[in-house]
């Protein structure tokens, strides 16, 4: 299976993804995409309803794979960018 090839970088996406918005970041199948927002350790947005919703900085953590300090540290720079 060959996969789709990404027509949009980071930077492009927009602040809140869908599925859709991820498969064509990372070049995978929208099913695939879905199966990953519906992890149970997936970072959506909550509240949502049957949207499926998540922060673009959350999600490439999440790819990122860092974990507890790792992730604060990232955190903390991100939000004085933000600032």
């Amino acid at each position: 299976m060959q996969e789709k090839k990404s027509v949009l970088n980071y930077k492009n996406l927009p602040e809140t993804i869908t599925p859709y918005d991820y498969a064509d970041w990372r070049g995978i199948g929208e099913n695939k995409a879905r199966e990953i927002f519906n992890r149970p350790d997936f970072p959506r947005i909550k509240g949502t309803g049957v949207k499926q919703l998540a922060d673009k900085r959350a999600v490439l953590l999440y790819d990122l794979g860092l974990t507890g300090t790792e992730k604060q540290e990232v955190l903390q720079e991100i939000a004085k960018e933000i600032i």
